[in-house]
């Protein structure tokens, strides 16, 4: 072990003595259950590691942002529960954004016994500030050197040696993404962690942080490791931590470091200034320490930014990336897509109706109404997991902080600084998860706005909605149509936040620097588990959520609404359901979809989206899998087995045409269409079928979002966004429609 009092007793800084780095030492290796909080600077790679060390699946993202909360894996070490807590990527401890409050509330309260700092080894100097902020507590320290393998690209070869040596803590290398020293990194920190060498300030803020860390000795309630922390964010005038002292009645101490500024400030002196230019002068001169000089190389960052951020060409090629993944969202997993809803599905009701031939409801309702609505959600699986694999590709390669970085004019000129367009991004996924991402946005007035207009970002659940009706209606131009549904509600959420900031969300400041990690090219089991995991979650809710609103809708086509009907023989016009559906159904007449059936699917998409593809297939594919032929198990293996084998082989087929643009989207026959994309077909026209993907577009978001931004803005927010979701969603059908109309769709 490096023991940091061995490190050269430099005038600017502050040994701590054998005895206390002996005593911490001991205290750490006592603890049966340690908890150790990994910190970092944004893109520094924290999560990945704590992926790597501890086999666990957090959320990674080469983007700032992504870690809005902390969150906590548990490992064994050594014999050892350890605690490992993620905080979010911090630049400094001086609160600027909610993700570095939380990190530094997380310090503050948490009390952990090791502090895990991740370091990107290519950019040393601008990460040290936090290091050196890290070093002010009385908690062990170890850091990481990260990203070694891509600063070895760029020419910088760090000594880690040395570094250690110059700090006082343990220095280790990994490289995350491929789990290079990352097997005994955890047990390694824990052995070896310790208080290391500290910044000496001029010497009246010294005496000043002497006089005030005395004071804090006698108020138990103040976090003992972090005295020495406090007493220097008192002397910087941090709002934050004033506001917190004041509020649990440490108004005294707070007079005190008044006192202390204004005999500073007689002095000329400006405790901010000195202080902040202390650690960054400090955090060169280990940089220049510990990585000697070498020629900068041009990297392949440099070479492919030279196009991904090109000013005109940027944009363009941003489109045909997001195109480009949908025709292969199409191309490969459109024939599983058809295997499950129309192979499998049959071979499931077939079983079904043999095993339940002696119970005639029962048979109703698991084959004409769950197999019909599950299934067809199910269905759809394949085209999300190969969607999530391609996004999540564009995530962790580092594109898409490019693409932030694209959108940052146009998002000035709504108002809203490029970070805003990386919740936008988030709500292709979901938009629950993109709501609580609003909170690394500085101002209040930009984290309202931008959660107002997630909703119109088309999260996947819409997805297969748009899918089915694509194979149904457009089947030679299917990527086209689900590209421009993206491209329409990123326009439509462009518009309503141009109209939010010059009427009721005022923008309240300037924006902030976007940080371009550079490109790294994704682990494939990684990229896996994020898809894969994407998609449980979707499967998850199609069994939970899905599974009891097609059984509520099933029970209200079952009752009758008209005299002389009997309960499940009822004809679906008449159910009550069929009744309500048809009160509604003016509402959309104009829109061009007035059928009582396509409006009836749209309530309860209002409890979760993907609903809306699972009650089409419950209304209009409920009659006629009432009565599915019995099918015995081998005869039903064997059908499924060869579906199967011709869907993968047309997959397999697809895939070198998804380069090939005669025109986008494959032609399917309409024997070849899914029993649903039959169905409609039938129901809708092209224009009508437009207009009804862009009212499921733009309509009121699922329950589940509006929580969330109930949760994190307020009822009033969250009903206001309700309200006017509906009326944009019902105008832009109805002008879509019309358009189409004229268009002779």
């Amino acid at each position: 072990m490096t023991a940091p009092f061995s490190a050269p007793s430099l005038p600017e800084m502050l040994v701590p003595d054998e005895q206390a780095c002996r005593a911490t030492l001991e205290r750490l290796q006592a603890q049966s259950e340690p908890r150790v909080v990994v910190v970092g600077n944004p893109n520094t790679g924290k999560t990945t590691l704590i992926n790597a060390v501890a086999g666990t699946n957090l959320k990674v993202g080469n983007w700032s942002g992504v870690t809005v909360e902390k969150r906590e894996a548990q490992m064994s070490v050594a014999g050892r529960k350890v605690h490992l807590l993620d905080l979010p990527g911090a630049y400094s401890l001086s609160p600027h954004t909610p993700e570095e409050l939380v990190t530094r509330t997380a310090l503050l309260d948490e009390s952990p016994d090791v502090i895990l700092n991740v370091l990107d080894a290519g950019n040393l100097e601008r990460n040290l500030y936090l290091t050196l902020q890290l070093l002010d507590f009385e908690i062990p320290v170890a850091v990481t050197l990260n990203l070694v393998d891509e600063a070895q690209e760029k020419g910088l070869n760090v000594d880690a040696a040395a570094l250690s040596r110059a700090l006082g803590v343990p220095v280790r290398e990994t490289v995350a993404s491929r789990q290079q020293g990352t097997q005994t990194l955890l047990e390694t920190s824990l052995q070896q962690a310790t208080l290391g060498v500290r910044v000496r300030y001029p010497r009246l803020i010294e005496d000043a942080v002497g006089d005030l860390v005395g004071r804090m000795k006698a108020l138990p309630t103040l976090p003992s490791h972090a005295h020495r922390y406090l007493a220097l964010a008192l002397l910087e005038g941090d709002p934050s931590v004033r506001g917190r002292l004041s509020a649990t009645g440490h108004t005294a101490l707070i007079d005190a470091a008044d006192a202390h500024l204004a005999v500073l400030e007689a002095q000329g002196t400006d405790a901010l200034i000195e202080i902040a230019e202390a650690r960054y002068a400090r955090a060169g001169d280990l940089a220049r320490l510990s990585v000697p000089q070498a020629e900068a190389r041009r990297t392949l960052t440099d070479r492919l930014d030279g196009l991904a951020l090109h000013p005109l060409l940027g944009i363009p090629l941003f489109l045909g990336l997001v195109l480009l993944v949908f025709r292969l969202t199409f191309s490969v997993a459109s024939p599983f897509v058809d295997l499950i809803g129309g192979p499998l599905q049959d071979t499931v009701s077939g079983w079904a109706s043999a095993l339940l031939a002696w119970f005639p409801l029962g048979r109703d309702l698991v084959v004409g109404a769950i197999i019909p609505g599950v299934g067809t959600v199910l269905s759809f699986l394949p085209t999300l997991l190969v969607l999530y694999l391609a996004m999540s590709f564009l995530e962790d390669s580092g594109y898409m902080a490019r693409a932030a970085f694209l959108m940052d004019r146009t998002m000035r000129t709504l108002g809203l600084d490029g970070r805003a367009f990386i919740p936008l991004i988030l709500g292709f996924g979901c938009n629950v998860p993109a709501v609580s991402a609003t909170r690394t946005l500085e101002h209040r007035s930009d984290r309202i706005v931008v959660s107002m207009i997630l909703p119109f970002m088309s999260c996947s659940a819409r997805l297969p909605v748009y899918v089915i009706f694509a194979a149904a209606l457009f089947p030679k131009a299917g990527s086209w149509v689900v590209w421009g549904m993206y491209v329409l509600g990123m326009a439509v959420a462009f518009t309503f936040a141009y109209f939010l900031r010059r009427t009721s969300y005022p923008a309240e400041g300037g924006g902030v620097l976007l940080e371009l990690p550079p490109y790294r090219f994704p682990a494939w089991k990684v990229l896996w588990k994020h898809a894969w995991r994407r998609t449980a979650s979707f499967a998850k809710r199609a069994r939970t959520t899905v599974l009891a609103t097609v059984a509520v809708v099933w029970l209200l086509m079952a009752l009758p609404a008209v005299t002389g009907q009997k309960f499940a023989t009822v004809p679906p016009q008449d159910s009550i359901f069929g009744k309500v559906s048809q009160a509604m159904s003016p509402i959309f007449a104009p829109l061009g979809f007035g059928d009582w059936r396509a409006a009836g699917a749209l309530v309860p998409g209002f409890i979760a989206k993907e609903v809306v593809v699972g009650t089409l297939g419950q209304i209009y594919l409920g009659e006629q899998a009432a009565t599915p032929a019995p099918l015995g198990l081998v005869a039903g293996v064997q059908q499924a087995v060869s579906a199967t084998w011709e869907a993968v082989k047309t997959s397999l087929g697809a895939v070198p045409t998804v380069l090939a643009l005669p025109h986008l989207g494959t032609d399917t026959a309409t024997d070849q269409k899914s029993p649903l994309a039959r169905a409609l077909a039938g129901a809708f026209t092209p224009a009508s079928g437009l207009s009804y993907l862009v009212f499921v577009l733009l309509y009121t978001p699922c329950i589940v979002t509006v929580g969330a931004i109930a949760q994190e803005h307020g009822r009033k927010v969250a009903w206001v966004t309700v309200a006017y979701q509906l009326s944009i969603a019902w105008v832009t059908a109805f002008l879509v429609y019309r358009l189409a109309l004229g268009l002779g769709l």
